[in-house]
């Protein structure tokens, strides 16, 4: 375990995705205290908020977990000092590569420590669960994103956020890799091989001065125009592109774009190549790339489904997309729709 520096706050957050997000469907279910703010509000988006002279009927309204003070409270389990603590479902099972335990606007209310624990399992996790320490216990600065990095591969589905004795958080980000499960699967299904809760990642787009290509595979369909992919204008004759990495090696049967939201800026039109690539240093050098989707029209805020549009078949196995538009403009979401090769599972 080591504290990270600010610069890294953009390779995780950009490399990764927050296993702990509400919009994957992160929860917090059991809490020590939240007195003052409730812990649902970290897994939040953004920093966190802060209203001045704004109080409500517990105390200063916080946007955050913030539990009471414990002075005079009892001590902690097995005797050790006290501690309140929160447990989080995370959005979907996977490996965490690092923290970021924010305590944006919490200035004199912040913890002086915190720890994680981790547990993998399929039922609800308690106090008592035979939890696992990820990141031992570390001093955390007031009003600043702390960042430490998780040196420990193995799949979670749960985490404990310790804060000691008491105090506030404004966020909690779990970034990493996303596995995908078989046995959430019927056998023959098919499996959205890109979406983010199976393993999908959005790697690299051509532009994403708007908003990132991750969002082209979150779960649902998007809240509103931030909450998809959107480049800038072009002034040339090229076209944008986004370049997911699958969640699992497979074939497609079917895919879906939407454009929902995207009615004055959407692309005129959309093509989709695929690859089976073992090292992703020939992403951008291979001419390998297989047309899954020929040059088609789009149109403005709609679900485009295409079935027999699709050009490959089972026999060919892909472990990437790559979505060109033409010439701009936005997306909402991506679906891949195809039958996994369970053999190449985590």
């Amino acid at each position: 375990m080591s504290e990270l520096d600010l610069d890294t706050d953009e390779r995780l957050s950009s490399q990764y995705i927050d296993l702990l997000s509400e919009r994957l469907g992160g929860r917090a279910i059991q809490t020590s205290d939240e007195w003052f703010a409730p812990a649902e509000n970290l897994l939040k988006p953004g920093r966190g908020i802060y209203k001045d002279d704004y109080y409500v009927s517990s105390g200063k309204w916080m946007d955050g977990w913030e539990s009471r003070r414990s002075f005079g409270r009892k001590s902690g389990l097995n005797g050790e000092e006290y501690f309140d603590w929160t447990i989080l479902r995370m959005g979907a099972r996977g490996t965490i590569q690092g923290f970021d335990i924010d305590t944006n606007h919490f200035r004199g209310n912040a913890p002086n420590y915190v720890a994680v624990d981790a547990i993998n399992t399929r039922n609800e996790p308690n106090q008592q669960t035979g939890w696992i320490e990820v990141l031992p216990k570390v001093p955390v600065k007031p009003h600043s994103q702390n960042l430490f990095d998780c040196n420990d591969d193995r799949c979670w589905t749960h985490l404990r956020l310790r804060i000691y004795p008491d105090g506030g958080v404004a966020r909690f980000r779990a970034y990493g890799n996303a596995m995908i499960v078989k046995k959430d699967f019927a056998e023959g299904e098919l499996v959205d091989l890109a979406s983010a809760i199976n393993g999908g990642q959005g790697i690299d787009a051509s532009d994403r001065f708007f908003s990132s290509p991750t969002n082209l595979i979150m779960p649902g369909r998007g809240k509103d125009m931030g909450d998809g992919w959107e480049t800038k204008r072009r002034r040339d004759s090229k076209n944008d592109w986004a370049i997911i990495r699958l969640g699992i090696i497979g074939s497609i049967r079917k895919v879906l774009v939407d454009t929902a939201h995207f009615k004055g800026n959407y692309p005129d039109k959309m093509s989709l190549e695929a690859i089976n690539l073992k090292s992703e240093k020939d992403l951008h050098s291979s001419d390998e790339w297989d047309t899954v989707i020929a040059e088609c029209p789009l149109y403005p805020d709609r679900e485009h489904i295409y079935v027999e549009q699709v050009l490959t078949d089972d026999s060919c196995q892909y472990t990437h997309v790559r979505l060109n538009i033409y010439p701009d403009g936005g997306i909402s979401r991506l679906r891949i729709f195809g039958m996994p090769d369970w053999s190449t599972a985590p």
